[in-house]
């Protein structure tokens, strides 16, 4: 699976919850709900519960397995201009 997000452009740690709303405030574009073609910079946010998971999307074979795992989870998808130099080393 992708690389995971977990802080902003400016290095500030991500929430638990609301991954999301913090990377729009950063810069990040919503995309479609569910989106049929990738795009560079593409960010995948899916609410596991418990905690959400901010997943670099680095080519299409890995959005379409964020986007058809068939689970119900809810997801938001973005690009972030940034998002290849803020994923977890």
């Amino acid at each position: 699976m992708g690389k995971y997000i977990n802080i902003t452009s400016k290095g500030e740690p991500l929430s638990t919850h609301n991954k999301a709303s913090e990377l729009i405030a950063d810069g990040a574009v919503l995309l479609g709900n569910k989106p049929t073609n990738w795009v560079p910079n593409m960010i995948c946010v899916v609410d596991n519960g418990l905690f959400e998971a901010a997943a670099y999307v680095p080519d299409e074979a890995e959005m379409i397995r964020f986007r058809d795992d068939g689970s119900s989870r809810p997801k938001v998808w973005m690009t972030h201009p940034q998002a290849l130099n803020i994923v977890d080393k």
